[in-house]
């Protein structure tokens, strides 16, 4: 007697992943990203220490 085996459905079955839409933003490389964070933090310790100064 055999048994029937039951379809599941597709692994995708209609669902979008995060990467199958492009959209229109800013897109950056990650060693930007890490440049851009590195320049705040800088500018954030310069302010830290010089803004007491110019801004009393």
């Amino acid at each position: 007697m055999a048994k029937e085996k039951a379809t599941l459905p597709p692994t995708g079955a209609g669902l979008m992943r995060f990467f199958d839409e492009d959209t229109r933003a800013v897109k950056i490389s990650p060693k930007g990203a890490i440049a851009l964070v590195l320049i705040f933090i800088m500018l954030e310790v310069l302010l830290h220490v010089v803004g007491p100064r110019i801004f009393g």
